[in-house]
Parts: C-alpha cells; sequence; structure tokens
C-alpha cells in the first residue's frame, strides 16, 4: 500500500511539474534557527508572517527574509495559530494538551520589522482544546469541538488584554437538542442600510453548517440572528461528513459558500451553498475531487482563485487551484451550476504543516519541505484569461 501511494504520488507530482514551469527556485530557511513552519497570515500586499517553530518570519513577496522575531514560550506549549488584527498587529497563539491558551502580541515597528507588544495573556475562563483561533476587528473567535466562544480584545497605546463575552455559539444557541461538533468558522462582511455586519458560517461535522448574522458596533461584532444549512438532509440517505467552508459573497439575505465534504471512504467532493433568506437554501454540486486525496486545513481564495490542500496519509501535498467565477448574488433565480476542474496543481513530498497562500500577480507559495517555500506563476490560470 506504502509503494502505491509513493507512486501515485510520483505521477501526481510529475504531472504537476508541467503547470510549475515558471516557479522560482525553492528557497531554504535555517531549520536550526526557525525550526519547522506551522502557519502564516498575509500581513500586507507585500508582507507575509510564517508562523515557525522558534520564530516568526516576517518575508516579502519575492520570499526574502526582511526580519523575524522570537516565539516565548515554555517547552511544554505548541504555538499553531497566528493571526492579524490589523495592518500592524499580529497575534501567536499557543496551547498545551488542552490547558488555558495563550497569546502574544507584535506591533509593526516599521514595514519590516515587529516586535513584541505587551505580555503573554491568557484567555479567561478557558481550559479546554481549542481548535483555532482568529479575528474580526476587535472580537477574538476560538473555535471548539462544541462551540465557539467569542472574547473582546481590548486595545491601549501601551497594553492590551482579552475580555470575556456572554457570546457563546453552542447548541443551546443553535437550539439543537443534541451535542454539536464544530469543525470551522469562516466570515464576510456586508453592509445594510449604513451599518456594518458580519456573515459567520460555522461547520458543523453532520449536519452541515450554521450561519450567523452579526452587527458590527465599536469595532466589535455581536451575533443577532442565526440558522441550520441542512446539508445532512440534502443528502440524506447518504452520509457525509463536513470539514471547512470558504465564503465567496455576501448580502445579508443571499450567501454563495463553498463547503468541502468528505465520505467515509474519504473522496472528497465540494459543494456550492446558496443561503436565501431565513427559510430557503439552495445547494448545487461545484465541483468534484475523487481519489484518496483528503483535504486539509481551510480553503483559500484570492479573487476568483480557489485554492485547496489535500494530503494523503503519508502526509504528502497536492495544492488545487481552481479559477472559480461566482458573482455576488441577490437571489437564488441567479444561481448558476458549473463543474470546475484545476487550473493549477503543486505537489509537495511529506511535511506536518503545509504553507499555501496566493501573492499578487497571480502567484501561490507553497511549502515543498518543512523548512523550504516556493513562489509559482499561475501561467494556466493566466492562458484560461486570454
Amino acid at each position: 500500500m506504502i509503494l502505491l501511494y509513493i507512486f501515485s504520488f510520483i505521477v501526481m507530482q510529475s504531472n504537476a511539474q508541467k503547470s510549475m514551469a515558471f516557479c522560482d527556485d525553492y528557497i531554504e530557511f535555517d531549520n536550526e534557527y526557525f525550526g519547522k513552519f506551522i502557519s502564516n497570515v498575509k500581513l500586507s500586499n507585500g508582507a507575509d508572517a510564517i508562523l515557525a517553530e522558534k520564530r516568526v518570519l516576517i518575508i516579502d513577496e519575492d520570499l526574502n527574509i526582511l526580519s523575524s522575531v522570537p516565539i516565548p514560550k515554555t517547552q511544554t506549549h505548541n504555538c499553531n495559530w497566528i493571526f492579524k488584527q490589523s495592518s500592524d498587529l499580529f497575534f501567536v497563539g499557543c496551547q498545551k494538551n488542552g490547558e488555558g491558551p495563550y497569546l502574544v502580541a507584535y506591533k509593526g515597528i516599521n514595514q519590516t520589522h515587529y516586535s513584541q507588544f505587551g505580555d503573554i495573556v491568557y484567555f479567561p475562563n478557558l481550559n479546554e482544546t481549542v481548535i483555532s483561533v482568529s479575528s474580526i476587528l476587535n472580537t477574538i473567535f476560538t473555535v471548539q469541538s462544541k462551540k465557539v466562544t467569542l472574547f473582546t480584545l481590548v486595545l491601549s497605546a501601551s497594553d492590551w488584554s482579552i475580555k470575556t463575552t456572554q457570546n457563546v455559539l453552542d447548541k443551546n444557541y443553535f437550539t439543537m437538542t443534541s451535542e454539536i461538533n464544530i469543525t470551522d468558522v469562516a466570515y464576510e462582511s456586508y453592509s445594510q442600510d449604513n451599518m456594518s455586519f458580519y456573515k459567520l458560517i460555522v461547520v458543523e461535522f453532520t449536519w452541515g453548517a450554521f450561519w450567523v448574522d452579526s452587527l458590527v458596533k465599536n469595532n466589535i461584532i455581536s451575533p443577532i440572528r442565526n440558522g441550520l444549512i441542512n446539508l445532512k438532509g440534502f443528502y440524506s440517505p447518504y452520509v457525509y461528513n463536513y470539514q471547512s467552508a470558504l465564503i465567496h459573497s455576501t448580502t445579508q439575505n443571499a450567501s454563495q459558500i463553498t463547503i468541502n465534504l468528505f465520505h467515509y471512504d474519504r473522496n472528497d467532493i465540494s459543494i456550492k451553498v446558496v443561503y436565501v433568506s431565513t427559510q430557503s437554501t439552495t445547494i448545487n454540486t461545484l465541483y468534484n475531487f475523487n481519489g484518496q486525496w483528503a483535504s486539509w486545513g481551510k480553503p483559500i481564495k484570492f479573487g476568483n482563485l480557489q485554492g485547496i490542500l489535500r494530503r494523503n496519509t503519508l502526509k504528502q501535498s497536492v495544492f488545487n487551484v481552481y479559477n472559480i467565477i461566482i458573482p455576488p448574488v441577490l437571489n437564488e433565480n441567479q444561481v448558476a451550476v458549473t463543474t470546475y476542474d484545476p487550473v493549477d496543481t503543486f505537489a509537495s513530498p511529506p511535511q506536518d504543516f503545509p504553507i499555501y497562500y496566493f501573492n499578487s500577480g497571480y502567484r501561490v507559495v507553497h511549502s515543498i519541505e518543512n523548512n523550504k517555500l516556493q513562489s509559482c506563476d499561475l501561467y494556466n490560470y493566466k492562458l484560461e484569461m486570454e
């Protein structure tokens, strides 16, 4: 079986090289100094932050190191999350074996250098395993298996803290009689009557997803209404499980969302969900992927481009890039069903935490080993645009 996986990876990698003719040479970063790559966040149009085991690297679009900062942590904590709060402030999140997680803040000194801002801050009254941490404005989300908890980020000129709120998105909030199993949260902003809102999509392992409309006031979001996107009922009697979501466009009454789902045999397909009002949800197949490469992590987007990373059991990676044209919708009559194939595919050998993101000029950056990055021109995409 292992030989079969390796053979299939070699074949896929050979095919992927056809679209990688315009890739730059990979850049190897000092593994002893930085450690293995873990995650990343885009800081600006010209700079990205790569979270590694020992330090955070600030790099430009050509993958040159602009600066780096250490991660203050104990030997027992794993720092797996990085997210941006504003153009000059980002956070790294760490946790030890389900104990209380904490955040480290980094503030920009200039366009290329950052320094630690304030002290390490633990989440108040939170001693559970956290799946992911992210932020909208001054609201922080901690995603746990049974709930999404909203915290408030309190900032001053010289310090910061985390404040507990009453907003917890759990089975009681969604009026579910049985326990829920949350796998992801996605969000996108929209405006209505000169007011700012965010649409939240909370992905649930069995049912599909919940939608939550949230009002923005004083740079903090507050949930105001919610509903269920019942994919379980749509696909019945077939049994699928739901992993992650990506919002392509949204208004108060209509959202175009792709949700990755998988079957017990690990075959992945992605579907398009259009939520229209509180009573109606339109669901269409957007594209399929067949094979033993299960999707891993969240889909990412850049304009019309959507990228999905897939991995096998040996941690070999295939990054598929789709040109998915989904215009904003106002009602379900505007929905068009289209099946897509990847416009570019990039393969990588085994690595623990693959890095993948888009840069300007329709280029994709991906890690080809635990400490090596490569930037590639999306040549096939440009051909399709011509």
